[in-house]
């Protein structure tokens, strides 16, 4: 099956800060699932303060969450990294589905 008749997918990777999500993710995504596009707010904050990030962390979620929605409105394959504190990805992932996509979780 070519990689046009697939169905796209999502990667969510998941875990608590410090469980290795982004070495993971640099890792696995590129090499074993052919991903090029992964979605990061800890780099998407680095980027936007690289000397304080914290200070960037709420700009930088609502960056992540356009990018997201524009990902999946072109149904393009994307992973993305959660803590999974909240339930905010859990509320996307049925209409996710309901758009095609295949949903994977890999928690670390």
């Amino acid at each position: 099956m070519n990689q046009a008749a697939e169905s796209p997918r999502i990667v969510n990777i998941a875990g608590p800060n410090g469980a290795g999500k982004t070495t993971f993710a640099r890792e696995y995504l590129p090499k074993e699932a052919g991903f090029p596009d992964f979605i990061n707010v800890d780099l998407i904050a680095q980027g936007l303060s690289p000397f304080a990030p914290d200070k960037a962390a709420l700009q930088a979620g609502k960056l992540m969450l356009a990018q997201i929605a524009r990902q999946v409105s072109r149904r393009e394959s994307f992973a993305f990294e959660t803590t999974l504190s909240g339930l905010s990805y859990s509320r996307h992932i049925p209409r996710w589905r309901r758009a095609g996509y295949h949903v994977k979780l890999i928690f670390l």
